[in-house]
């Protein structure tokens, strides 16, 4: 495997795994980078680091900020997923940005738009 290869996102079960390669969650996950102005909105705040120049040289994806493994019925809602830079994607999963910091950004506009 090529080190400079960024590795696949692993999966716990099969049902969130199939759940990511639909049609569903595809268009969704297109309508929340719209509605972030793709925009990491992590950077954006600036509270945990500003990493890359804000919407050129990001790898845009979309976190649910309850993890599906936890709160399945959430994986379309709107305040539970939010645009992020890879860097703070894995912080956030990691669980070094609190749960509450990132819904509360899902309730605001970017701050510069």
């Amino acid at each position: 495997m090529c080190p400079q290869k960024p590795k696949q996102a692993h999966h716990r079960n099969e049902k969130t795994s199939s759940f990511r390669k639909t049609y569903t969650w595809q268009k969704k996950r297109n309508q929340i980078v719209s509605r972030d102005y793709h925009l990491c909105r992590i950077c954006n705040e600036g509270s945990y680091g500003v990493y890359g120049v804000p919407g050129l040289d990001q790898e845009l994806s979309v976190h649910h900020i309850e993890p599906l493994e936890e709160r399945f019925d959430l994986r379309l809602d709107d305040g539970n997923l939010l645009t992020c830079c890879s860097r703070h994607h894995r912080m956030a999963d990691d669980g070094d940005i609190p749960r509450d910091y990132l819904h509360g950004l899902t309730e605001v506009p970017p701050r510069w738009v």
